[in-house]
């Protein structure tokens, strides 16, 4: 419960915050995101490679939480015993940073995938996997407070990747 409350706080938040832009290298990012994932990432063996991300001009703790928000999931939403692989690139536009987050999980069934960054949403109980339904809501409205929008490719039982832009 304490968690559901401290996300809806994180969640309104941010339409509340005002958009403060600075200079945020992604690769001083990803590390602390490994650093708060520590133990998520030991306990699964997860493996995360990235590319050299760029350095881009965004609110440094919303962006943060987004990149925590899908490797948190990727690593999260996994067959029992299967070792988490994540994969993080990027393209530069001349107006957007595309991004991509891809793994190997469970992925998402195609009827369910408009649904997912709804408020609450969840396609599995909390005793088949943890969590609040507001993670992918917050990470949406992260990107769009960035100017840029939130997609996901997936497929059941060879995992998702989400695709998101963030304006230049």
């Amino acid at each position: 419960m304490r968690q559901i409350i401290l996300d809806l706080l994180n969640y309104s938040r941010l339409n509340q915050e005002k958009s403060r832009r600075e200079s945020v290298d992604l690769n001083v990012v990803l590390k602390d995101v490994k650093a708060i994932e520590h133990n998520h990432i030991e306990e699964t063996n997860a493996q995360i490679s990235a590319d050299d991300l760029p350095t881009i001009n965004a609110n440094p703790g919303p962006i943060k939480q987004l990149f925590q928000n899908l490797i948190n999931n990727a690593i999260k939403y996994q067959e029992s015993g299967n070792q988490p692989v994540v994969e993080i690139s990027y393209l530069e536009t001349d107006t957007h940073w595309e991004f991509t987050v891809k793994d190997n999980g469970i992925g998402i069934n195609e009827e369910f995938q408009h649904t997912i960054f709804q408020i609450f949403q969840r396609l599995h109980t909390r005793d088949q996997y943890s969590g609040t339904g507001i993670g992918l809501a917050i990470s949406k409205k992260i990107v769009e407070r960035h100017g840029g929008e939130i997609w996901l490719e997936s497929e059941e039982e060879k995992g998702s990747t989400f695709k998101f832009t963030i304006a230049k």
